[in-house]
């Protein structure tokens, strides 16, 4: 994977990790609470970390599967939360606008796309006959304003021009729109452990510490994310 990653080589791993919500809730199901879930999720991604980089030289061959591991529990550790804030989860929808947040593609303020007159719940039934899932709503927000590419925003509300039509497949436009940010990050991961790994002790250590950082993050953004789902009646 080398020490850069480019928007196009994100895309394409996270896509290769599938969409798979089944095994958050079954893990997140284990935990009795948010928090538990999160720490249980950080742990294994730095004891990860730490292993991947325990070995001085051999460090670069396994660096590419603890990436690809660090990407797979941040899905899970993100859908996980969904699950435990008892919000519905969207695989692929909601995880695209995780991503947005959790590399700063996006702020919270793109979460807001109810009707605030008609009351949160009101205004989500109302975006959802058009957009089927809230992730879906906010993606058209946040592409409305940065390209107007066929939706408008119109009182508080989103209408797309072709419907729901459009929906289907916006995630992956938007996903390509928020890469290079989310890959710039990622560049950055794999540049410092790429030094450290070559560090007896301070490999690993280094790379138990980024790798819990990430996760954490994300579940940052996840939390965000979902408490908005959440008051937004989904």
């Amino acid at each position: 994977m080398g020490s850069s990653v480019t928007g196009d080589v994100f895309v394409a791993a996270f896509n290769q990790l599938g969409w798979d919500t089944s095994m958050a809730e079954r893990g997140a199901a284990n935990y009795d609470t948010l928090s538990g879930w999160r720490n249980s999720q950080t742990a294994q991604v730095a004891a990860a970390g730490a292993a991947a980089m325990a070995v001085p030289g051999a460090h670069m061959l396994a660096l590419t599967a603890d990436v690809s591991f660090l990407m797979h529990k941040m899905s899970l550790c993100a859908w996980g939360i969904g699950f435990k804030l008892g919000a519905s989860v969207d695989g692929e929808d909601d995880l695209a606008v995780i991503m947005g947040l959790w590399a700063d593609a996006l702020t919270p303020d793109a979460l807001s796309v109810g009707s605030a007159s008609a009351g949160a719940s009101a205004g989500f039934i109302a975006l959802n006959a058009v957009y089927p899932t809230f992730g879906a709503a906010v993606m058209a927000k946040a592409l409305a304003a940065g390209a107007g590419a066929g939706v408008s925003v119109v009182s508080g509300k989103i209408i797309g021009k072709k419907g729901g039509k459009v929906v289907a497949k916006m995630s992956k436009p938007f996903i390509q729109k928020i890469a290079q940010k989310a890959a710039v990050k990622f560049s950055v991961l794999l540049g410092s452990k790429a030094v450290t790994g070559a560090v007896p002790l301070l490999g690993a250590l280094a790379g138990a510490g980024i790798n819990a950082y990430f996760v954490n993050k994300f579940a940052d953004a996840a939390e965000t994310y979902y408490r908005a789902k959440v008051r937004a009646g989904g």
